[in-house]
């Protein structure tokens, strides 16, 4: 969550056209582990996204046949001959990148690039994200509101976690965004909650905030929609970026040719 609030604030303050959606995610995932108190290694964020870099230009997990981006896609030359377990066996033949390699230093380079642009455009002021997230009120909501059902709380959990795949926590405060999944939740499990004399979302963010929390319920389950390409696009397939000069693992890119 750290991670994501990092790159959805990162993008309210440049364009998609400075830089690539895969270098400022690996940045944002180094200073998260930093923020939080829980570095990761260079070289293990490096493989785990030199992973799922691997994973999108094969498109694994998607059905090739069924859906199509047209112009918009941007894959390995065999992933539409392969099955997917054909995918996964491809998946698992790869062996971890060396070190000394040029293909690790051109990540290492991009990360540490990265990890400076980041700090700079956000004032190296990053220690009070951890504190902010909707995460942090669902056990403290569900407790006030006297639930017994531990599955409302991971559902509203679940939520939350759907919720960084937007930038809703640039829009609204997290405790806004915690009261809409608490009612995602206690809805789809029909478990009834206080609506008079007043709804029971207001004792905690106040009034008229109604069409927000609608707003919010609305966007986040249309992230599970798989049926909208766009929303399957950014699941499974590699994006390319918006930059003039191609990303480091653009589609001609050293990365790509050498990827396979």
């Amino acid at each position: 969550a750290t991670a994501c609030t990092i790159f959805h604030r990162m993008y309210h303050r440049i364009s998609l056209k400075q830089h690539c959606v895969w270098s400022m995610a690996i940045g944002c995932t180094l200073l998260a582990g930093k923020v939080e108190e829980e570095p990761r290694t260079v070289r293990s964020i490096i493989l785990t996204f030199a992973h799922m870099y691997r994973r999108r230009r094969l498109r694994v997990g998607d059905d090739i046949e069924r859906y199509s981006y047209g112009a918009a896609d941007c894959e390995a030359t065999n992933a539409a001959s392969l099955t997917n377990d054909e995918k996964g066996n491809v998946m698992r033949s790869v062996k971890p990148m060396s070190m000394g390699g040029p293909v690790y230093a051109e990540w290492k380079e991009t990360l540490f690039d990265m990890e400076h642009v980041i700090l700079k455009n956000l004032g190296f002021t990053l220690h009070w994200i951890p504190d902010s997230h909707p995460h942090k009120f669902i056990l403290y909501f569900v407790r006030v509101l006297e639930i017994e059902s531990k599955e409302v709380a991971q559902k509203a959990w679940n939520y939350c976690n759907d919720s960084c795949h937007l930038d809703l926590c640039v829009h609204y405060e997290p405790e806004v965004i915690a009261c809409a999944a608490i009612l995602m939740s206690s809805s789809n499990l029909n478990v009834e909650l206080p609506i008079v004399p007043r709804p029971w979302w207001e004792v905690f963010i106040g009034p008229d905030r109604n069409w927000h929390l609608s707003l919010i319920c609305n966007s986040i389950l249309a992230v599970g929609d798989e049926n909208d390409l766009d929303i399957r696009r950014s699941k499974y397939a590699f994006i390319p970026s918006l930059m003039e000069k191609p990303s480091f693992n653009d589609p001609d890119s050293y990365l790509w040719s050498v990827a396979d």
